[in-house]
């Protein structure tokens, strides 16, 4: 569908964005655009802010306490690893990463470390092992155990952790010696997270610095009441989503360890505000009276009247490809049994539990949600059939088939149709299909200023 919009309903793109040359990284650089850039260091401030109170801050400042807990202890103790030790450990760990068939340099960079920083990390488990050895009186020819020294470490974390949540800003621990910073995190985070994870939250961070210039540069203000509005539509979002089993917006965020004040306040929601400004900037109410019919018609189908639908799959296909394969004939004959079974819409979500092939909505009763006539996600064949519908009530089979390489589906399915809602009035219509932009906008907005970041989204081939 984002093809087709591209096709359609090309956004204008600066004279001078297509023509700029683009903009190279210094050294010590993540990020650079026209007028801006950002440091490997701020990054990592921001990554390590954003989950000061999430289970991956926890974990990256754990894993920075247990070191500091055995260097801390072992200088007291005057512990030194000779370097032939340290050798011997390198050497160890690379035949063994070598033998599962990869490459030690290409791990390295991939996560963005240093062999010197290896062989720290090499030295560190050597004097990890001997404190254990010595506090718990095992001998060298004795193997250690994981729990063995998880649990030495485990003893000496545990205060600290519970005084981190009374950390000052900028901090996640301060509780000399110990002592740990939000960039130190954030570095860990770096080093840790996927190549996809960190162009997202490095775009992040540029939008959060360049949109509210853009804004002021245009005198748009961002006001309250569109901070407002975007919670009211992430509220709607989770409470439509079967996905979050009927939990609200709200109970979400608690299980977060947020809030909806917290998001309030947050340079993430600042950044979708401004987003608002840029679609209602962009898509103003002439341009959507300028539409086609057949630029129209793309609208309404992802935007208009919407159906509530659940599904019931069994895989087959053409012909069998194992014994125990069903046809597409086969599989439409059992489902159709199992249809003169069910007597209500309650038996139909029952059955889907039970006997649905979708892992994904199995699970929640085989409820898709709120769908339009194309929805992204949702097989085509399905969002067809719920629309084709008279009302509300059960139908099929229905033969669907999903090419798509990641998660491909060859089947047959029962639908239900348990809700209908008409075309929204043309103000929510075009707050939608705004809304909807979101993603194309913040794409070409960095392209028109220039934008460059250190992680692509695509793999480099040493990762």
């Amino acid at each position: 569908m984002l093809a087709a919009l591209l096709l359609l309903f090309p956004i204008a793109v600066a004279p001078s964005a297509q023509q700029q040359a683009p903009l190279r990284l210094q050294q010590d650089q993540v990020a650079v655009w026209n007028g801006g850039s950002i440091t490997q260091d701020r990054f990592d401030r921001f990554l390590g802010a954003n989950a000061h109170f999430q289970e991956t801050g926890r974990e990256a400042l754990t894993h920075i306490l247990q070191i500091q807990v055995v260097q801390t202890e072992a200088d007291a103790r005057g512990l030194k690893v000779p370097a032939s030790e340290v050798d011997a450990r390198v050497a160890n760990a690379k035949e063994q990463i070598e033998l599962a068939g990869k490459d030690l340099d290409v791990m390295l960079q991939a996560r963005q470390m240093g062999m010197q920083e290896f062989r720290s990390l090499m030295r560190d488990s050597l004097l990890h092992e001997m404190l254990v050895r010595a506090d718990r009186g095992i001998a060298i020819t004795t193997p250690l155990t994981p729990q063995e020294l998880q649990a030495w470490t485990d003893e000496r974390i545990a205060s600290l952790l519970v005084l981190s949540v009374d950390a000052p800003v900028g901090m996640m621990l301060d509780a000399p010696p110990f002592r740990v910073s939000e960039q130190e995190v954030g570095a860990i985070i770096r080093q840790t997270k996927g190549n996809e994870d960190l162009v997202d939250r490095l775009e992040q961070l540029v939008l959060m610095e360049a949109l509210p210039q853009w804004a002021a540069a245009n005198k748009l203000p961002l006001t309250d009441d569109i901070l407002y509005r975007e919670i009211e539509w992430r509220r709607v979002r989770v409470d439509e989503n079967p996905a979050y089993g009927g939990s609200t917006y709200e109970n979400l965020l608690k299980s977060r360890q947020s809030s909806v004040e917290a998001v309030f306040k947050s340079e993430e929601l600042r950044v979708a505000g401004y987003l608002r400004l840029l679609a209602a900037n962009r898509y103003p109410d002439a341009w959507f009276e300028n539409l086609t019919e057949k630029q129209r018609a793309v609208f309404d189908n992802e935007f208009g009247a919407s159906r509530h639908v659940g599904w019931i799959l069994m895989r087959a296909h053409e012909e069998k490809q194992d014994p125990l394969d069903l046809t597409f004939d086969e599989a439409g004959e059992e489902l159709l049994k199992l249809r003169k079974r069910i007597q209500s819409f309650d038996d139909f979500r029952s059955m889907a539990k039970d006997y649905s092939e979708d892992g994904k909505t199995s699970s929640r009763n085989g409820m898709l949600g709120w769908i339009h006539r194309n929805e992204e996600g949702v097989i085509s064949q399905i969002c067809d059939a719920a629309f084709a519908a008279a009302g509300k009530g059960i139908y099929g089979p229905v033969q669907v088939v999903d090419p798509n390489p990641f998660a491909p589906v060859s089947g047959m399915a029962l639908i239900l149709v348990d809700g209908i809602r008409e075309a929204p009035s043309e103000e929510d219509f075009r707050a939608l299909v705004r809304r909807g932009q979101h993603r194309q906008l913040r794409d070409f907005f960095l392209q028109e200023i220039n934008y460059n970041g250190r992680w692509k989204h695509r793999f480099d081939a040493a990762h």
